[in-house]
């Protein structure tokens, strides 16, 4: 191809929407020159896949961006972690490793907001079928509840996904309680129906965790991957898109497009930088404007949730044993570990039962009637949650309770689904070495208030399941009681985010004109600049996003490839 340019098609941000469509064109026909550019590392460190450390590889400084939010008046002022991946595999390599993918009806609505059927349910559930290599196995203690089957999945896919074996010690009980109460069980809440408490699979596979950079594996020559990188802007002709500078001054040029994969947090800030944004915010800080976009970085989404722990006997788990061991017996652990792939550091932390649920308390509420009429009608049709419920994290928040090296616990997360507040993501200063200012605003609209309080009312109450009394000493960490006033305390207090941020450069048809990108992933009115990531997608899914980021580099690497006849015999469409 031509060497008036560095590269075809620049790629900036290896996370999973990175990572994919850097690969998937890569791999195309045509064999195009694809540069690949990751700010952080190559995170290829084997200690950090063990899969018992889902709920702590976050805390590797070199792997995350270590980013927070503005103090949340409205929340007692906290500052919220808003942690993002750094290095290749982006949030893949911190995130909780769950794999869930949301309501068949959250894309057929998606592909409504934005006029194209690519985003169907029909067309979707395919297309994940390219990403899973879904390994539907579970162990015999867990038939009775989870029976996902093979039809329903990819099973050939570059992502290995699969189920702990054996369970950790009381994963059952959590299906048992739910049918103490009534609740529906859902044996697989991948199917595009997600409600009834359940479990997906979890990024693991053969005692190792599985991420982005499963893309990179044997990648062609064509692909080159530059880690250490970060990018500080781009570069422009006019209007168009001609390349990237990182913030070591290097410049790489890209005869067709840059595409930007920083994420909802990162793209937005990258647009800002190369002048492409709100126009006043940009002359703050003394940044040329490009092209006059008002709603990038605006819209930010997330997904939140508070938390109830119960304490329990000592011996109903098995986790204290393994989180009181003396250092040299977890080195010891971890060594035959890499040795053997099985063993305990397969098996502890790696179920997460996840369900989601309806409730007509929220229907009947005065925050419900008070949306407007199609956000109504959304909410009530049959697959789409109100809340979800989750057990089996760890114990985030015990009050002034002091947790002992022989206490069990069962920790319990209510998250708030389809959340109605908006957020921002803004500059700081133009310096690309300084972080943006997020202020997702959690909690601020008044019905997601009203779900957070009844996703907490339901969890406490399914925390008190027979199943769980035979074991319970007491609920630590916790509301005084179920009244609004004390779960709403509680829950002010006590709020994490889900790392699901999106929507802050969002997608819309021609006449949408908070839209950012076209359907195409087009930037408004810049030639040769995409964004792929979840800061594109116009409706925050029912589900945890990193499957969504996937989808959206395996939709947006099929649309280059039509686009630019990158499967064809001929030279590439210009």
């Amino acid at each position: 191809m031509s060497s008036e340019y560095d590269f075809d098609f620049i790629v900036v941000g290896g996370g999973a929407s990175g990572c994919v469509v850097a690969s998937r064109l890569a791999q195309s026909e045509q064999r195009p020159k694809v540069l690949l550019l990751e700010a952080g590392s190559k995170n290829d460190d084997v200690s950090y896949r063990f899969p018992a450390d889902r709920f702590k590889t976050f805390q590797e400084p070199t792997m995350n961006w270590g980013y927070k939010t503005v103090p949340q008046t409205h929340l007692k002022g906290q500052q919220i972690d808003y942690s993002r991946g750094k290095g290749l595999g982006g949030s893949t390599a911190i995130n909780f490793a769950c794999w869930l993918i949301g309501a068949d009806e959250d894309y057929n609505e998606w592909a409504r907001k934005v006029g194209d059927d690519a985003w169907s349910w029909t067309n979707v559930k395919e297309r994940l079928k390219k990403i899973e290599n879904y390994h539907v196995d579970v162990p015999e203690e867990g038939k009775r509840y989870i029976s996902p089957k093979e039809a329903d999945h990819g099973i050939s896919g570059p992502l290995h996904l699969s189920y702990a074996d054996p369970w950790e010690k009381g994963v059952t009980d959590v299906f048992k309680a739910a049918e103490e109460l009534g609740l529906d069980v859902n044996p697989d809440v991948n199917s595009g129906n997600p409600l009834g408490m359940g479990m997906g699979a979890t990024c693991m596979y053969q005692g190792s965790r599985t991420t982005a950079s499963a893309y990179l594996e044997n990648a062609p020559p064509n692909l080159t991957v530059k880690v250490n990188s970060p990018v500080a802007r781009v570069l422009m002709s006019g209007s168009r898109a001609t390349g990237v500078r990182t913030i070591e001054g290097s410049d790489f040029s890209a005869k067709y497009d840059v595409i930007l994969s920083g994420g909802a947090l990162n793209s937005p800030h990258l647009l800002m930088l190369s002048g492409i944004g709100p126009a006043e915010e940009l002359k703050k800080h003394g940044i040329s404007v490009v092209q006059d976009l008002p709603d990038v970085g605006k819209n930010l989404q997330d997904h939140y949730f508070s938390t109830a722990v119960l304490l329990q006997r000592p011996g109903t788990d098995d986790r204290s044993e393994f989180e009181g061991m003396s250092p040299e017996a977890m080195a010891a652990t971890r060594a035959q570990h890499i040795k053997d792939k099985k063993g305990i550091l397969s098996s502890l932390y790696c179920s997460v039962p996840m369900g989601w649920f309806k409730n007509d308390a929220v229907y009947m509420s005065e925050e419900y009637k008070a949306l407007d009429k199609h956000t109504q009608e959304f909410l009530k049709k049959p697959h789409v949650p109100i809340y979800e419920l989750a057990t089996h994290a760890p114990p985030l928040f015990v009050g002034d309770y002091v947790l002992q090296p022989e206490d069990s616990y069962l920790t319990g997360l209510a998250f708030v689904m389809n959340p109605q507040s908006t957020g921002e993501v803004t500059l700081y200063s133009a310096d690309p070495s300084d972080a943006p200012r997020f202020d997702p605003n959690l909690l601020s609209h008044p019905y997601d208030r009203r779900v957070m309080i009844e996703a907490m009312r339901k969890m406490l109450e399914y925390l008190e399941a027979p199943i769980f009394k035979q074991n319970t000493v007491k609920m630590i960490g916790c509301p005084a009681s179920k009244s609004d006033d004390d779960i709403w305390s509680h829950c002010a207090g006590n709020i994490f985010s889900s790392w699901h941020m999106c929507s802050t450069v969002r997608m819309g048809k021609k006449d949408d004109k908070g839209a950012c990108v076209n359907p195409d992933f087009r930037v408004r009115g810049v030639e040769n600049l995409r964004v792929v990531d979840l800061s594109v997608i116009p409706l925050l899914p029912n589900n945890h996003t990193q499957s969504t980021a996937y989808l959206v580099g395996e939709t947006a690497a099929e649309k280059l490839i039509a686009e630019y006849g990158l499967d064809q015999g001929q030279p590439p469409r210009v």
